[in-house]
């Protein structure tokens, strides 16, 4: 049976673990956890957990979900806080959806914390877990910022950009609502630390303009390569399991096309290896990579042979941008994007590669698709951008293009199962 937690009501969490996740949100918000000292202070801006450092020693995110190893977490660490965060574009408070949050220990009955009396808050904190006498306590705080973003994360001492403060950051420390909520903070340091970024990848990307050769991009920037006739985009994954590639390509016209080798639930026979101008074309589903069996003749197995699906692209001025999507199916088994370190690469078959490395993939067994990055059809080159965006967990929806070329997870349709 599990229990359920009212606005700030605590309960005693008697277990080494805590999975924490969030319903209701839309898919462009973002949740994120603080470990913060007696204080209510992270003790650094690596104690702050969110799109652009999704781990940290005790507590890991992917999408919308938290998951706090409570025996790892640092002893000087008083509380770890849970908030979420609507996104930029949705003009909506978090009050707009009903919201829960569900609290499980990894097996067995857990808590349910209803989130309750918000109004216009844009920021708010779900739940912490925080030690009390030595043990560890949940409480339901249910309580936010209307000003969103950079209030929230300057409430708990992480200094932001002054690009991304939100407008009447004057008030950025005012609470919405009557509920108690973290403390605000204390004057700042007479030598701060430089700020962490908070762009969101593929929103504002930090632009390192045009470059050649091999090309590295961490999360959230973007390059530009000389534009070829022939530019291929390569996923590579090393162990011995089965995923997939498709191809959203957006044209300059509102059409969406998509290259794949498995069609949807709405038609599992509707899909094609190229586009209707054979511009964009898929290299065909290599299927699950194989590891060679152990002969009595070997002293150990051979490695497993490394998996690698292409799409090859003939950019014309008709094509806005290509958006490749990595996907295994729920019946595929567990496994996550980090386990089997699945990367991009793209090369424009003069000198030019760049990489979107598996080094931060999330963890999350129960999460099937990923989009490492957007290819971007400019006039004077080819713009790559760092996105790593990931569906809600349990989803097999496609991700859509829009003609902003925002890339939103989960809002197309159910992939047919292989």
């Amino acid at each position: 049976m599990t229990d359920s937690l009212t606005r700030g009501a605590n309960t005693p969490w008697t277990h080494d673990r805590a999975v924490v996740a969030v319903q209701g949100l839309s898919t462009e918000a973002s949740v994120l956890a603080f470990l913060v000292t007696e204080d209510g202070r992270v003790r650094g801006d690596h104690d702050f957990v969110f799109f652009n450092n999704p781990t940290v020693p005790g507590v890991a995110i992917g999408g919308h979900r938290v998951e706090v190893d409570l025996v790892a977490v640092p002893s000087d660490v008083a509380k770890v806080v849970v908030a979420a965060v609507a996104d930029d574009a949705d003009p909506a408070p978090l009050s707009a959806r009903p919201l829960s949050v569900g609290i499980q220990p990894g097996a067995g009955p857990g808590t349910q914390a209803l989130v309750t009396g918000l109004t216009s808050e844009r920021a708010v904190v779900l739940v912490e877990l925080y030690r009390r006498a030595g043990q560890w306590k949940l409480r339901n705080v249910s309580a936010g910022w209307t000003e969103g973003f950079a209030a929230l994360v300057r409430a708990h001492g992480v200094q932001v950009d002054e690009d991304v403060d939100d407008e009447g950051s004057g008030a950025s420390e005012h609470l919405a609502g009557p509920a108690a909520a973290p403390p605000a903070p204390a004057p700042p340091p007479q030598a701060p630390a430089p700020a962490i970024n908070l762009r969101k990848p593929g929103i504002e990307a930090i632009d390192l303009g045009k470059r050649t050769g091999a090309i590295n991009l961490r999360k959230g920037e973007q390059v530009t390569i000389t534009k070829t006739p022939r530019i291929v985009a390569t996923c590579t994954w090393p162990r011995a399991t089965d995923y997939d590639i498709f191809a959203l390509v957006r044209y300059r016209d509102g059409r969406t096309e998509t290259v794949s080798t498995f069609g949807t639930q709405v038609d599992k026979n509707d899909f094609r290896l190229a586009t209707g101008d054979g511009a964009v074309r898929h290299s065909g589903d290599i299927g699950r990579t194989q590891t060679a069996s152990k002969g009595w003749r070997r002293k150990k197995a051979d490695e497993p042979a490394v998996g690698q699906e292409t799409i090859e692209i003939t950019l014309n001025p008709q094509i806005a941008a290509v958006v490749p999507v990595v996907y295994s199916a729920q019946s595929n088994g567990s496994g996550s994007f980090r386990r089997y370190q699945v990367a991009m690469s793209i090369d424009n078959g003069g000198g030019d590669t760049v990489t979107i490395d598996a080094s931060n993939a999330s963890a999350d067994d129960a999460v099937f698709t990923c989009v490492p990055g957007i290819i971007i059809n400019d006039p004077d080159g080819v713009r790559i951008q760092f996105l790593e965006l990931y569906s809600a967990q349990g989803s097999e929806n496609r991700p859509v293009v829009d003609g902003e070329l925002i890339v939103k997870m989960d809002a197309g349709p159910v992939n047919a199962f292989k």
